[in-house]
């Protein structure tokens, strides 16, 4: 049992830090994405020479981190996952999860690998800076939504 639970906190950790992901409206994603680019140019601080050479390889990182993101285990998406969870049979349910751990992998091992980047482009503070005003976007996204989810009717 104790398995079982652990494999189940696993994915629903994983699926809920994709946050930002769009599911059905493009626009929305776009909207999120302008927001987020707002929100880290405050934090940030950029000056014009460093937004130059620092929104190019945040593009460039943010395409790859997308990619990885939308990586679908067995060819689900999460919805799918979510729905026919009691349906799959225990040899599927690890196989998830390995892809889902392998795809977290993936991605923190882009997080690492961007890293020197990001110092070239704005200096060592400010590339700190970036990761943790990355995890604050999303903290602060995922407050957002559950604040307009509450609203809903």
């Amino acid at each position: 049992m104790n398995k079982i639970s652990l494999i189940i906190g696993i994915l629903l950790f994983s699926f809920s830090s994709i946050d930002a992901q769009p599911e059905h409206r493009p626009e929305d994603y776009k909207k999120v994405e302008a927001y987020k680019t707002k929100f880290l140019t405050e934090e940030l601080d950029l000056s014009t020479e460093e937004a130059q050479r620092f929104w190019p390889v945040y593009n460039e990182y943010n395409k790859k981190l997308q990619e990885l993101f939308n990586l679908k285990a067995e060819n689900l998406g999460r919805k799918e996952i979510r729905d026919q969870w009691e349906k799959l049979d225990d040899s599927q349910l690890k196989e998830i999860t390995i892809q889902e751990l392998n795809k977290q992998k993936m991605i923190a091992q882009l997080k690492l690998d961007y890293y020197p980047k990001f110092e070239a482009a704005v200096g060592k503070r400010k590339a700190a800076t970036f990761y943790r005003a990355e995890m604050e976007f999303r903290k602060h996204l995922v407050e957002m939504l559950g604040k307009r989810r509450r609203k809903r009717p």
